[in-house]
């Protein structure tokens, strides 16, 4: 595979910088600053006076997106300058369940810092799996269902796999590829999910899958499931269509029939999408389910490597800091082993000291670069009287035994549990519930609401087809399909018609 042979070495380099990690941060800090010192920006903090990591803490402001809107809304108007030394070569857009939308800039840089580290990824997986060499790949990187737009300077909205692999890798993905990437252009969500799933059942050869999140590729099983035996016979031989429709009608699908040739699964796998990540790796037993470790639209953090139970900070992508719980920000290597931190991230997007509003826990040093763990986003509390509960807590608190969906939702008087009514049934709902009631004691507030009746216990509720509704109201909202993580602790007061509960 041609592909192969052009990363071929990256792995192996970037393991060498490992015990320099340190240093490798210093000089990022200085080129990321000597790059963009002449900007707007740059001139209000004094980074061309900046020598040090000390001088550039004390001077710089930790910032969030609300802080730089209105300079990247001139960006996108076609002001030079602004943020960034270089020009902009295209915006990402991005956005929260709760929040407006966000343009991200992308420079060459930019763009740069995240192909050095996917060139890792792609170099350290083939090494540990070189029959994915053999055979196809389903990778969603084009932003499925959105059309082409550009911001009103002209800038595209929206980066395709060309940039993002750059022109000495795209040529080599687009040949592997099992979807053609013009799927992705189909601008209906239907449309786009019946394309892309009719596609994969057809190929035979499929050898691994690289998704974001693994409630999109569950989008995809499902309509498997649906429509599976009628896709199948339109896109496939006989042989297969008959495998296939065996597969799909068999009382517990076997998908691993239908891709026979399957060795990896690439997909979030923490916080919460550590649920829907356990379900696709009962569904595809044999399959190497790979993590992929904490990435946004704003940059990359971390990525997997062999030998590490937990991503490694991708070290050559961005300058990173850590804020404890007492506010006291770290570089990267001054970190406690064990300790949680909220990151901050510097990169040539024009984000500073920018709060990515991520939480991570500290594994262990890979030489001189932490591995982290993925908690779930900073700042997401669910408070009705008092008892503050987090989406970390929340995580943890949930039953291990739980089934696919599974969200605990704020209600007037009590948390209610959202649960799939084709997952589980009353009966099976209702201990589940007892024990997440008592796993949320924990809290001791919440246990002194339960105790003087401030909080009724939590009770389950049932939706119909959660996942495809929350999808779709995603896409409404103009969020990325690929980025779309289950919440497990819901605060608005919209669930019910976000994922289709069904009121008792």
């Amino acid at each position: 595979m041609e592909l192969r042979r052009k990363v071929s070495g990256d792995a192996a380099r970037f393991r060498s910088l490992l015990a320099g990690a340190a240093g490798i941060q210093q000089r990022m800090l200085r080129e990321i600053l000597a790059r963009n010192r002449d900007c707007e920006y740059a001139r209000r903090y004094g980074f061309a006076g900046i020598r040090s990591y000390e001088e550039f803490r004390s001077q710089v402001p930790v910032v969030t997106y609300e802080a730089l809107r209105a300079d990247i809304g001139r960006l996108a108007a076609g002001e030079r300058g602004v943020l960034l030394g270089s020009d902009v070569l295209a915006f990402e857009e991005t956005g929260g369940a709760a929040g407006g939308r966000k343009l991200i800039p992308h420079t060459k840089a930019s763009l740069d810092a995240f192909r050095r580290a996917l060139r890792v990824w792609l170099d350290d997986l083939c090494s540990n799996e070189p029959q994915l060499a053999s055979g196809t790949a389903y990778w969603a990187i084009s932003p499925a269902c959105r059309a082409p737009r550009a911001c009103a300077a002209r800038v595209p909205i929206g980066i395709g796999d060309a940039q993002y692999f750059g022109e000495d890798l795209a040529a080599d993905v687009a040949r592997i590829l099992s979807v053609p990437p013009a799927v992705a252009t189909l601008g209906d969500f239907e449309d786009w999910r019946y394309a892309t799933t009719a596609h994969l059942l057809a190929d035979e050869s499929l050898a691994w899958i690289s998704v974001w999140s693994p409630t999109f590729l569950r989008t995809l099983l499902q309509c498997a499931v649906d429509h599976g035996a009628r896709l199948v016979e339109r896109h496939a031989g006989s042989e297969r269509s008959a495998r296939v429709r065996a597969a799909l009608t068999a009382q517990v699908p076997d998908f691993r029939a239908i891709w026979p040739n399957l060795r990896l699964i690439s997909c979030w796998d923490q916080a919460s999408s550590q649920l829907p990540a356990r379900d696709l790796a009962a569904a595809f037993p044999g399959v190497t389910l790979q993590g992929k470790g904490l990435l946004a639209t704003e940059g990359i953090v971390s990525i997997p490597l062999g030998g590490w139970h937990m991503p490694v900070l991708a070290i050559e992508s961005g300058f990173y800091e850590f804020v404890a719980d007492d506010g006291t920000p770290h570089a990267a290597w001054d970190l406690m082993p064990g300790a949680e931190y909220e990151v901050l991230l510097t990169n040539d997007s024009g984000l500073y000291r920018y709060a990515i509003g991520d939480r991570v826990r500290v594994h262990e040093y890979a030489g001189g670069a932490p591995t982290l763990e993925f908690l779930g986003r900073c700042g997401v509390i669910s408070d009705l009287c008092g008892e503050k509960l987090t989406e970390s807590f929340v995580l943890s608190a949930l039953a291990s035994d739980r089934p696919g969906f599974c969200v605990l939702a704020a209600d007037s008087d009590r948390y209610v549990l959202l649960l799939d009514e084709e997952e589980i049934s009353p009966h099976e709902a209702a201990p589940l519930c007892v024990r997440v009631d008592a796993a949320l004691e924990r809290n001791p507030q919440y246990a002194y609401a339960r105790r003087v009746r401030q909080l009724a216990p939590v009770r389950p509720e049932f939706c119909r087809r959660p996942m495809d509704n929350f999808v779709t109201t995603a896409l409404r909202q103009g969020r990325r399909l690929g980025d779309l993580k289950t919440p497990v602790l819901h605060t608005t007061g919209e669930w019910r018609r976000i994922f289709n509960a069904v009121q008792p």
